[in-house]
């Protein structure tokens, strides 16, 4: 594998030059974004929306879908300063508890795309370079993903109280529309990247086209259908939580019935 040295001023980071550098997929960014605001929570005390936290961790990359608004890949959607200014509002009405929302989605950037590919955290200030490097199925991302989704399993499953939210019925179950949507897309995506490419890059509609030319990589990978199957795992298990909290207890039923 070969590498480069980068020298921003008087950082130096060895990044790996591979053409192939990506980030981590979206159950990577998801199941992190979720670890690292529980545990922000935690500290702080507050309570917080499993669902949100998943969502938010992947919304950094909604910019492979602005490519038709000219916005690039890594660039708007993927500042910590853009986003620090977008969490203001937030911050001023809910104080704390926005908190770990803030935190799963920066995780995306400081911590995910740190590791693997190439980001620039202070765009558009400053175009200094973070990453490690390393490659898209390196045994470092591939225990990546699987360490953030057996933690985060971990986590909602040993907490009473997440499993109560999770399993019970009551308000929210509309949130987990959002990560299992985006946890679907990217099975159906990376599946029919023909139809894709023919409808978005040869119509040049998506600009920031970097995904989609690498998605016969990705598919043709011996690793490819590892991340399927943890992607499918976590899209089930939110699946079977919002099932549970839209299910109506037989007393609900009968109550239903009875004032028909």
């Amino acid at each position: 594998m070969s590498s480069k040295l980068c020298n921003r001023g008087a950082v130096k980071i060895k990044t790996n030059s591979r053409p192939d550098t990506l980030s981590l997929f979206l159950l990577g960014h998801m199941v992190w974004g979720y670890v690292t605001g529980k545990a922000t929570s935690s500290a702080l005390h507050v309570r917080v929306n499993p669902y949100l936290l998943l969502f938010l961790g992947a919304i950094p990359d909604v910019d492979l879908l602005l490519g038709i608004f000219g916005i690039q890949h890594r660039t708007w959607t993927h500042s910590i300063l853009i986003w620090s200014i977008i969490f203001v509002p937030f911050f001023v009405k809910y104080r704390a508890t926005a908190l770990p929302y803030f935190v799963s989605v920066i995780q995306h950037i400081a911590f995910g795309d740190s590791i693997v590919g190439r980001n620039t955290p202070f765009w558009p200030l400053s175009d200094l370079n973070l990453s490690l490097g390393y490659n898209l199925f390196s045994p470092q991302n591939l225990i990546l993903e699987g360490a953030g989704l057996a933690l985060f399993f971990v986590i909602a499953l040993r907490s009473r109280n997440e499993r109560i939210f999770l399993f019970e019925k009551g308000k929210g179950a509309v949130l987990a529309i959002l990560p299992i949507v985006t946890l679907l897309s990217f099975i159906l995506f990376s599946y029919s990247y023909g139809l894709t490419r023919d409808l978005f890059v040869d119509n040049s509609l998506l600009k920031p086209d970097k995904l989609i030319n690498t998605t016969p990589y990705i598919v043709a990978n011996r690793f490819y259908p590892i991340e399927v199957v943890m992607h499918v795992l976590l899209a089930t298990f939110l699946s079977a939580s919002m099932f549970c909290k839209l299910r109506r207890t037989p007393k609900q039923r009968s109550n239903l019935e009875s004032s028909l």
